[in-house]
């Protein structure tokens, strides 16, 4: 709101809703949209659309990019076709990236251990939520950077070649295809 220069004032109502009621407010409707920020898939937003035949509709242009220019924890993001029904196109819009933080005093050789895990059990680690099924490591390691990486994260990093000299490598070497036995740690 903020970044289009509107405040409540700007609206004829303006509900705090928890996130749990505001489908049914949607359906029944005491509310004529619904704002959530959310991983996708989810349930209460697949309630809106399966109940009350609500629609997921785009939020972008200038201001959205302006948003995502000067907060890096915001990034456009795209909900998949499909996701919640066979007619649901996809959505373009903007969200927030998941990030892993930890204390920077917390034991070095923990943090490489945990990141290690992830990679090495990466379909596994995918597969514990849908909202993490599009991950990809290369963009794991570039995008929702908003705190400085951890020592023990950098030094994994760097032994698979993704970080040198402090510097996340170039585009086309970290984009290459890494399979599992890249990602093994002994």
């Amino acid at each position: 709101m903020d970044a289009r220069g509107w405040s409540r004032s700007n609206f004829r109502q303006v509900h705090d809703l928890p996130a749990d009621q505001q489908s049914m407010e949607l359906c029944h409707g005491n509310i004529d949209a619904m704002v959530y920020t959310v991983g996708h898939p989810n349930p209460s937003v697949d309630q809106a659309i399966r109940l009350c035949n609500a629609e997921i509709i785009d939020v972008r242009g200038d201001t959205v990019d302006l948003l995502v220019n000067a907060y890096p924890y915001f990034t456009l993001a795209t909900i998949p076709g499909g996701l919640y029904g066979p007619d649901q196109p996809a959505v373009h819009t903007f969200g927030v990236k998941a990030t892993l933080v930890t204390r920077a005093d917390t034991d070095a050789d923990l943090v490489y251990r945990v990141v290690s895990d992830i990679f090495a059990e990466f379909l596994r680690f995918k597969a514990a939520h849908p909202a993490l099924g599009t991950l990809t490591p290369q963009a794991m390691i570039r995008e929702g950077l908003s705190a400085p990486l951890h020592e023990g994260a950098l030094r994994y990093y760097r032994e698979q070649g993704w970080l040198q000299d402090g510097v996340l490598v170039a585009e086309d070497s970290a984009t290459r295809p890494l399979t599992a036995e890249a990602l093994m740690v002994d």
